[in-house]
């Protein structure tokens, strides 16, 4: 096979469709909705919860953390940032979701940084009780492993994203990523995503002009329609 008869997967999903949304999987995981009730109960009783204004750095890079954190409202992004300070998005832990638990089992420091994305509300459950809930309960345990495996695969979906060669396949991909996990549907097959440009740029990790040249041409393609501060993914066009 040649190589320009190879299927590029960023270049030929189609960005907006219903098809590649629901095709592609989603990595986030309610960390209340997959472990026993009883488990989640004790952990909230454990936990305590804060208050974090937005840009608030809850964790850094190469620091040790003695906690998981679960959001409770609002989200927060981990980034990695460049020599320059400039951050690159890695992703966003919404509602529900739990960041630091591979920190917390394997005593290892965080990989990226936590910030505030909005003024948020955060539970902070001890790493220690985090680790006495899933030793208790096999159940629990399991629950856990799956959610660590979720973490890998997208770990690895997102370094493949990062290969494609062009900053329009990059583009492409990481909005499919990102309507699928921080989308919301607006029930005419349509997916908006409240972000900026800047924020795209950073998930992406090209110059905002660059993003802003491949959002054009994906715009001008039908693929997708930009507004204030959104980016609205729509349907694909009929083959």
């Amino acid at each position: 096979m040649s190589d320009n008869s190879r299927v590029n997967p960023g270049r030929d999903s189609a960005l907006g469709s219903a098809r590649a949304a629901h095709s592609a999987p989603s990595y986030r995981v309610d960390l209340w909705e997959t472990v026993p009730p009883a488990t989640a109960a004790f952990l909230r009783q454990q936990g305590a919860m804060r208050r974090h204004r937005d840009g608030a750095t809850l964790a850094q890079r190469g620091q040790a953390l003695s906690a998981v954190l679960v959001v409770a409202e609002g989200r927060l992004r981990a980034v990695m940032r460049g020599i320059d300070g400039e951050e690159h998005l890695i992703r966003w832990i919404e509602t529900g979701e739990a960041v630091g638990v591979g920190a917390v089992l394997s005593a290892v420091p965080m990989q990226a940084d936590l910030v505030a994305s909005g003024d948020c509300k955060v539970l902070w459950i001890p790493g220690a009780d985090f680790i006495r809930a899933i030793r208790d309960n096999a159940e629990a345990g399991l629950a856990v492993a799956r959610f660590l495996g979720s973490r890998l695969t997208e770990m690895l979906d997102h370094v493949a994203a990062q290969a494609y060669a062009s900053v329009e396949d990059r583009v492409r991909s990481a909005l499919v990523h990102l309507a699928v996990e921080n989308g919301q549907p607006l029930g005419d097959g349509r997916i908006e995503l409240r972000m900026t440009q800047e924020d795209l740029s950073r998930a992406v990790g090209a110059s905002r002009q660059r993003v802003n040249e491949a959002l054009k041409e994906l715009e001008r393609k039908g693929e997708i329609a930009m507004g204030y501060r959104r980016i609205v993914v729509t349907p694909a066009r009929a083959p």
